[in-house]
């Protein structure tokens, strides 16, 4: 298990050169708008589900003045940078047999225009603080589909945590759309 810091924290020692270049690599989508939330993370195989694990804080919000409490805004783009962040290390060790043939190439053109969000359930059951607060994401199935497109679909459950005892999870199922050997749709992005 490696743990790895963004640019926006302390170093790790055991973090490899690669390693950090992947967390900023996955983050590029994020970084001209000062929205990276995502500070250290680390992800493993656990049985038959892989786990991202992830510590984050909102220095400030992208989007509205300070509320004090994370929010469904931030729960969206702390779980987008976490599962991007799990798919992009899930690739790179072939963690999932299913997606085994992709290669990280594959997966940058594909990280924003293929994959999305097709089912998505939240819950808050006490506030979080958003200047500092953890998440672990776990990745269940994963179930090839072809139906209008062929696609993979992994469901998902997230929870978040902070250390005064606030929590929030959330179920939620994403797909990833145009599998490598299939057109890539739009691929000049």
């Amino acid at each position: 298990m490696t743990t790895i810091e963004s640019p926006n924290g302390p170093s790790v020692s055991d973090a490899t050169a690669a390693d950090i270049a992947l967390l900023e690599r996955t983050m590029r989508p994020y970084a001209s708008k000062d929205t990276i939330y995502l500070r250290r993370a680390h992800v493993e195989p656990r049985g038959d589900s892989i786990v991202g694990v992830g510590e984050f804080a909102i220095t400030e919000s992208c989007y509205i003045e300070d509320t004090g409490h994370f929010n469904a805004v931030e729960f969206n783009i702390s779980y987008n940078q976490l599962i991007y962040y799990t798919l992009a290390v899930t690739i790179r060790d072939r963690l999932a047999p299913e997606i085994a043939n992709w290669s990280l190439a594959d997966y940058w053109v594909r990280q924003l225009p293929s994959v999305l969000i097709s089912r998505f359930e939240s819950r808050y059951v006490r506030p979080i603080r958003s200047s500092g607060y953890s998440a672990t994401l776990t990745i269940g199935d994963i179930e090839f589909r072809h139906r209008s497109r062929p696609l993979f679909a992994l469901r998902t459950r997230v929870e978040f945590t902070d250390p005064a005892g606030g929590y929030a999870c959330g179920d939620i199922e994403i797909v990833l759309l145009d599998p490598p050997g299939q057109p890539v749709a739009d691929a000049a992005r």
